[in-house]
């Protein structure tokens, strides 16, 4: 796994709806307006991390305010409601993922 902070704690509501992994590595998909829940595991309380893997495009809305990074390593800040931009360096479309993941 990569070295991506575990951002959202068990009960908080979840803002972007997608896969996401516990601490004890258990992948789920939650909708937006669910909660986080408990460990699938263990059922104790636990953090969640978007899974490996998941990126938005160029053009796509962002669902979820945070820092995010492009395909080429540059990273922006982004605000929910705005849209993922294309890459700053070469103005193409280009995916983006949460930073750290």
């Amino acid at each position: 796994m990569g070295s991506q902070q575990y951002e959202h704690a068990t009960d908080e509501v979840v803002e972007e709806t997608g896969a996401y992994t516990c601490e004890a590595g258990t992948t789920i998909r939650l909708n937006k307006g669910d909660k986080f829940p408990s460990c699938p595991e263990s059922e104790v309380v636990t953090y969640w991390k978007h899974a490996e893997g998941h990126h938005h495009n160029s053009g796509e809305p962002v669902s979820e305010a945070g820092r995010y990074i492009d395909e080429d390593g540059d990273e922006l800040d982004l605000a929910e409601g705005s849209t993922f931009p294309n890459c700053p360096k070469a103005d193409t479309p280009t995916q983006w993922r949460h930073a750290g993941s």
